[in-house]
């Protein structure tokens, strides 16, 4: 019998055979995300993960706190020298992951880009106001403005990037590997599935803790779920189904972290044509939907019924009359608009419709549950699931009747225009990035929501009673919850608390330790 090889002999015998080499990637944290990003860079990506992770990257001058107030991030201070003016003090030595400064030609370059064709932003309609960026020396830069525009503070959360990198010949490269200013810094990413960001020495606050980010595409719950288990990840983020979180808070190697969230979750309508053009339609549906059992039972006391997109907790909140659950309406409605049961209860349905979703189980569980309840009032809906980015396509395409979506979190409550301003229906013209995704279109809701945009917080928290008022009789979505935030972590990863807006701008002052 031959002796045993040596063990020297046996590893360089698997470093020398292809395939056998195992190389540990160095340590860090993992967090499973549910869909790639269509891009890095936060002036042309929509997706909630996109900006997520463009916010670690490449920071704006403000980032927004849990309560929605905008705070300075890579600028030091600013202040408002007129209705039309702001002015913005960059902080002290600030520089790019790649050791260039960066000063107020880097903040004008930024925002100057969003006008080039070629660079085809879809954020660049948040910026109709601005006029032009002056720069007034290398750490002051200002805004002028063509007219009045509150929430133009909140919006100046885009990503700042290097002059060199805004031009059309970049887009590609900044989209793929980006160069900003963040905590972390751009490493790898092999396939659209997998991404690696490091720690950025020069941050202003100094490197993170965190030694190295894995993010990973996970698109099947039950796998986060079981990589969680195994030990092969350390967060997952609004990704994961209440009912699987009291099995998850048995395991000891997993925390459950919540924080109220500012999320809003909706069912939306395509008001272009058909039966959901009708007012009348959209408010029977809305009388056939019972929100009550959905947030009890789905979501286990995480998640509040919603009449509108703020949540009660917003300073701009109003109360409303809200469609409550009302079956006896909903068929008054449905009469009146020309849809008659045509023949009693349980036969043939009053009118059939298409409602799509994504393949994540939950939210197909969900579309389920109002499958059944509509159905109950006559209205037969067939339910479509699609992998993510098929269906967010369709839906930013106006190819759907109805919807589930939600916004990831609501914070400045011109959002409100941006999703129902008749100006902000997906086209073309805006390379399909308009948030009006149904494309209601009402003169006078407009007319409230422009003047709402140009006047001081207290008038507007009047104006905004009214456009809720207007919006709970125009129906252009069923409002269904607010959903907290919801992190699930191993115990490497500490110091990590919860964004109510769902960012994971918290990592930066998280650390990991081994067990």
């Amino acid at each position: 019998m031959a002796p045993p090889l040596r063990p020297l002999v046996l590893a360089l015998l698997v470093a020398l055979i292809p395939g056998c080499r195992s190389e540990r990637p160095p340590p860090g944290i993992t967090v499973l995300i549910e869909s790639p990003p269509e891009s890095l860079d936060s002036r042309l990506t929509l997706s909630a993960t996109g900006q997520r992770l463009a916010q670690l990257i490449t920071p704006g001058l403000i980032i927004s706190d849990d309560s929605g107030t905008p705070v300075p991030d890579l600028a030091e201070s600013f202040r408002e020298l007129s209705p039309t003016l702001v002015e913005f003090t960059l902080r002290p030595g600030l520089t790019f992951h790649d050791g260039s400064a960066l000063t107020a030609e880097d903040v004008k370059a930024t925002y100057d880009s969003l006008w080039d064709a070629a660079i085809a932003s879809p954020r660049a309609e948040r910026f109709a106001a601005l006029e032009r960026v002056e720069v007034v020396d290398a750490r002051t830069v200002r805004f002028h403005l063509r007219r009045p525009y509150t929430p133009l503070i909140t919006d100046l959360s885009l990503g700042i990037l290097p002059a060199e990198r805004v031009s059309a010949a970049d887009k590609e490269a900044q989209g793929r590997a980006p160069i900003g200013a963040g905590p972390f810094r751009f490493d790898s990413q092999p396939d659209e599935d997998h991404l690696t960001l490091a720690p950025f020495a020069g941050h202003y606050r100094g490197a993170p803790a965190i030694p190295r980010l894995y993010f990973r595409v996970v698109r099947d719950e039950t796998t986060r779920v079981l990589e969680l288990l195994k030990g092969r990840a350390d967060l997952v983020l609004n990704a994961l189904s209440p009912a699987v979180l009291p099995a998850l808070e048995r395991e000891p190697s997993l925390r459950i972290l919540t924080k109220a969230g500012t999320g809003f979750a909706y069912l939306g309508f395509n008001l272009r044509t058909g039966p959901l053009a009708d007012e009348r339609v959209r408010q029977a549906l809305c009388h056939l939907v019972d929100v009550g059992p959905l947030v009890h039972y789905k979501f286990h006391g995480l998640a509040t019924a919603a009449n509108g997109m703020l949540p009660r907790s917003h300073w701009a909140w109003a109360p409303v009359e809200g469609c409550r659950y009302d079956p006896a309406e909903a068929a008054r409605l449905l009469d009146a608009a020309g849809y008659p049961d045509p023949d009693g209860p349980g036969g043939a349905p009053r009118l059939s419709l298409q409602l799509k979703t994504s393949t994540d189980r939950f939210r197909r569980s969900v579309a389920l549950v109002l499958q059944e309840q509509l159905a109950r009032g006559g209205v037969a809906v067939e339910v479509r699931s699609l992998e993510f980015g098929t269906f967010f396509n369709d839906i930013r395409r106006g190819n759907f009747e109805l919807f589930t979506l939600k916004w990831a979190s609501v914070i400045e409550p011109d959002l409100m225009r941006s999703a129902y301003h008749s100006g902000g229906v997906p086209s073309e013209a805006n390379h399909w990035g308009g948030f009006n995704r149904g494309a209601l279109r009402d003169e006078a809701l407009d007319a409230l929501l422009d003047e709402a945009s140009r006047v001081s917080t207290p008038e507007r928290k009047a104006l905004y009673a009214r456009i809720q008022e207007r919006l709970d009789t125009l129906v252009p979505v069923v409002p269904l919850w607010h959903e907290d935030s919801v992190a699930v972590a191993s115990r490497r990863l500490q110091d990590f608390e919860p964004s109510a807006h769902g960012m994971f701008t918290p990592l930066a002052r998280a650390r990991m330790v081994e067990p």
